[in-house]
């Protein structure tokens, strides 16, 4: 059975016209995380894509993504700020949408550390949320 672990989310289908998909792609439901083909991608706008990792291939340099730190926590001075749960990269300010739908702005000068273990991103933020 396939589980999160396997998967690396893509984030919320927003367009479909991206040809460098893997064969198939996943959505969560119920629980479950179900495949379908990539031919079929169109029927499931809005809804949150996952790929194998396995299908993904790794940058040579091995660095990060922004979409890597979908799942990690941001700490702000040591305080908990809340789980990412989707990023932003539409536009030229990449954002970070928490789970609790706050946004915040993901830039390279307010990233202290990223704890790719603990998956701990330790942010300064110039304002309190």
């Amino acid at each position: 059975m396939i589980t999160k672990d396997d998967l690396l989310s893509l984030g919320f289908l927003k367009r479909t016209r991206n040809k460098d998909l893997p064969p198939f792609v996943f959505v969560q439901r119920d629980g479950l995380f179900v495949p379908f083909r990539s031919e079929e991608i169109a029927s499931l706008m809005g809804e949150e894509i996952w790929v194998l990792r396995s299908d993904v291939q790794e940058e040579e340099d091995g660095l990060m993504t922004w979409q890597d730190l979908v799942g990690y926590t941001i700490e702000d001075e040591g305080k908990p700020v809340g789980v990412i749960a989707d990023i932003d990269e539409s536009t030229i300010n990449t954002l970070a949408t928490l789970e609790d739908g706050r946004m915040i702005p993901l830039h390279e000068d307010f990233i202290i550390d990223i704890d790719e273990d603990a998956h701990v991103l330790r942010v300064h933020l110039p304002f309190a949320l």
